[in-house]
């Protein structure tokens, strides 16, 4: 087993700490029976929770259930009684034991009653049976008879079927503590279920009722990884527009956290690799650093869209990463493809790239807004700009000593040079003050405005990446 230390090594979102936190209130609340880590697609729960179980694992008995890859299956019950029995058996078949018999047995009455949902190729794959075994010669008519699904059909046959629930209860216990004893763990175990929000809605929900009926059991946690946004949409779509799905989603979780994505300084630090680019000469910490400015000059303090950093070693194009992080919206499983997207179109780049404008491509070609072809059409670039950034972006300036520059003002700067001819460029340079300066004597020629164009087919190229 791995020390904390290793695995917790690429935790450049800092995540540890809520973990540890997140085990603590489990403990000590044991009414707390169903946990759910929020967050956006793409912003890390995986990552959470593989890691928090992996911690976890050295004191108490840990099951990691991936609810997407059994996507595909009639019935959620199966795959998860499944998933628990690979990853607690300990070398030692289940079915060997009162608790691994009582726990099939268990199941098969109630795979009899959700008979019509499962293929029979399925059942064999799961339980190590084919359904004629299960249902007897007769299976195939008898599995006619059942139109409800599984939940339904035991509600509304709760005297025929509590014993058997009751007798599926202790044997998923007496699986947990005979796994605790093998290895010498403590109580409760912690079942971790991620890749719910991807799953069909009909899937989620039903996974979600088997946990809630079949294993709110005294030593046992379940953590849940969900968009719960997403996932209501989800429920709506099932069920109808009208339908309360945030409503409906409190029954099952007793508690949520949210995860805190807001701080990306770090990854993208230690994630973007260094890259020759022509310097804005971009205030990175946003701090006045004492110059003496001629005239009216004044230092202009940041804000709080300012892009700034006070980690050792910050770069301008970090900064710019992050600022365009937040400018887009974009979640953490996106922004590691975009830099491996804005590398790959370095790589294809002689000499010093336009760092900010390449990245500002790579992230608006990744936004899908139809807005981003109206950049390449003349006469419609500026407003094309200017539409994203009224109508979707979030504000986001950066420093410059004496000039906070927002995304806007880069862009459209960047745009005019593109299409500028001999006069305008004539025009432009009785204004390159600050950041304008670097760049405008980085595109004085014509065959630099070429180079600048290219960009567009290299981002076209980088963005079939993933």
């Amino acid at each position: 087993m791995a020390d904390v230390e290793e695995i917790w090594a690429d935790d450049l979102m800092d995540r540890q700490p809520s973990a540890k936190f997140l085990t603590s209130y489990l403990l000590a609340n044991p009414h707390v029976k169903v946990l759910n880590v929020n967050s956006p697609w793409g912003a890390g729960k995986s990552f959470f929770l593989s890691r928090w179980k992996n911690e976890l694992d050295s004191d108490y008995v840990c099951v990691f259930f991936n609810a997407w890859e059994t996507d595909y299956t009639a019935e959620p019950l199966i795959a998860l009684i499944t998933c628990i029995e690979q990853q607690t058996k300990d070398n030692l078949d289940l079915t060997l034991h009162s608790a691994g018999r009582a726990a099939v047995d268990a199941t098969a009455s109630i795979v009899k009653k959700a008979a019509p949902l499962i293929a029979k190729g399925l059942v064999k794959k799961y339980i190590g049976v084919e359904l004629k075994e299960l249902l007897g010669d007769e299976g195939d008519q008898e599995g006619a008879d059942f139109a409800s699904d599984i939940v339904s059909t035991l509600i509304a046959d709760q005297a025929k079927t509590l014993q058997h629930v009751d007798e599926f209860k202790k044997a998923i216990l007496e699986r947990f503590s005979q796994a605790a004893d093998n290895k010498g763990l403590r109580k409760p175990a912690f079942i971790f279920i991620d890749e719910l929000d991807r799953c069909r809605p009909t899937y989620a929900i039903e996974l979600l009722e088997r946990i809630k009926h079949f294993f709110e059991l005294e030593n046992c946690r379940f953590v849940i990884a969900s968009d719960s946004r997403q996932l209501a949409h989800s429920i709506r779509a099932v069920y109808g527009q009208g339908f309360s799905s945030e409503r409906y989603l409190n029954r099952f979780f007793d508690a949520e956290f949210n995860l805190n994505n807001a701080d990306i300084y770090s990854l993208v630090h230690h994630s973007l690799p260094e890259i020759a680019s022509v310097a804005l000469e971009l205030n990175v910490t946003g701090k006045n650093i004492g110059f003496f400015f001629p005239g009216d000059a004044e230092y202009v303090y940041p804000r709080k869209n300012t892009a700034i950093s006070f980690i050792q070693g910050y770069t301008e194009n970090a900064i710019i990463i992050v600022g365009l992080c937040k400018y887009f919206k974009v979640e953490l499983r996106e922004l590691m493809n975009y830099i491996k997207q804005i590398k790959s179109a370095c790589d294809s780049i002689e000499g010093a790239v336009h760092f900010f404008w390449l990245a500002y491509l790579v992230f608006f070609k990744a936004t899908k807004s139809e807005l981003y072809s109206g950049l390449w059409v003349t006469g419609k670039s500026m407003e094309a700009v200017s539409a994203y950034d009224e109508a979707e972006a979030d504000p986001v300036t950066f420093s410059f000593t004496t000039e906070l520059a927002s995304v806007k003002e880069l862009a459209t700067y960047y745009l005019a040079l593109l299409e500028s001819d001999h006069q305008s460029r004539n025009n432009m340079a009785q204004n390159i003050s600050s950041w304008r300066s670097p760049v405008f004597f980085a595109l004085s020629r014509e065959s630099d405005i070429l180079k600048l164009q290219n960009y567009k087919d290299i981002v076209e190229l980088a963005h079939r990446l993933s």
